[in-house]
């Protein structure tokens, strides 16, 4: 791993210590338009620096957890689908069953590795995906491993019917006529009810949650690689880690900032305090 300064807030403690790891994985893959996903796992630990480690809605506090920030897996050179693979093993190094890890990325294909380590480990392992897009093109621009792409992998590893896709707003045609067996775009259904909806069977099962940050509104987080109107409001999102508060939440991660794309710094900020609603909401009761 290659070690992070400044660590994301509150994380001092030592991996043998902790029950929650931080960590990084700077993948960027073939991208059309907006590069910078690649340095989110910066961007977020520097901007984090901005928000206060307490929750006055829950009272509960990051200063009270036990979190480390193990730095960023080392990807090194080669084609995208062995950087991943860097990035697996290096998981496959310091993960432990009941360990929570939080993954900052990295365009969404970082999602993968994490997947790779944590479903053989969970055999009955759900994903809710909370994204703008679907990512089930089969490849894109030629290249299988890559932000477009990245669910479509993910369902590789776990079968499409344990994967809940939910904020959709956009996407290729032949993504929405995949036959996907849960896929809620927002047109469709609110993505706040459409979890709502779906967490009595949510409970039932350990639960990954990935957070593109695409899927917040543009006039919220406008530094990402893909913005799309007609997002999530932060409180929305928010609402919706709420309703997953009972869920077995085993792990989680977001991606896609892209800060060189936002001068304001809000979207990091924003990106920062979902992640400590999040972290404190599912694992903050101590």
């Amino acid at each position: 791993m290659i070690p992070a300064s400044p660590r994301f807030i509150a994380c001092r403690a030592a991996l043998p210590d902790a029950r929650i790891v931080l960590f990084g994985i700077p993948f960027e893959g073939t991208v059309n338009l907006r590069t910078g996903a690649g340095l989110g796992p910066r961007d977020l630990r520097i901007l984090s620096d901005s928000i206060e480690t307490y929750s006055p809605a829950l009272d509960r506090d990051l200063e009270n957890l036990a979190i480390c920030d193990l730095g960023d897996c080392e990807l090194g050179e080669g084609t995208p689908r062995e950087r991943l693979a860097r990035a697996r093993e290096e998981i496959r190094r310091f993960w432990r069953a009941g360990l929570l890890p939080v993954m900052l990325g990295g365009d969404h294909m970082a999602t993968l590795p994490v997947i790779e380590v944590l479903a053989p480990a969970i055999p009955e392992l759900r994903i809710l995906q909370l994204d703008a897009h679907p990512d089930l093109r089969e490849a894109f621009l030629g290249e299988r491993y890559c932000y477009a792409s990245a669910m479509a992998r993910v369902m590789e590893v776990v079968p499409p019917e344990r994967v809940y896709q939910v904020g959709m707003r956009t996407g290729d045609r032949t993504e929405f006529r995949r036959g996907a067996p849960h896929l809620y775009p927002a047109h469709a259904v609110s993505p706040v009810e459409a979890v709502r909806s779906l967490v009595p069977e949510l409970r039932r099962h350990p639960l990954y949650v990935t957070i593109d940050v695409d899927v917040l509104d543009p006039s919220e987080a406008p530094g990402t690689g893909s913005p799309e109107p007609c997002g999530l409001r932060a409180a929305e999102l928010v609402e919706i880690i709420r309703l997953l508060e009972g869920c077995q939440v085993v792990g989680t991660d977001l991606v896609e900032v892209a800060q060189a794309w936002d001068p304001s710094g809000r979207t990091g900020i924003t990106a920062s305090w979902i992640l400590r609603e999040a972290i404190l909401t599912w694992w903050g009761r101590t």
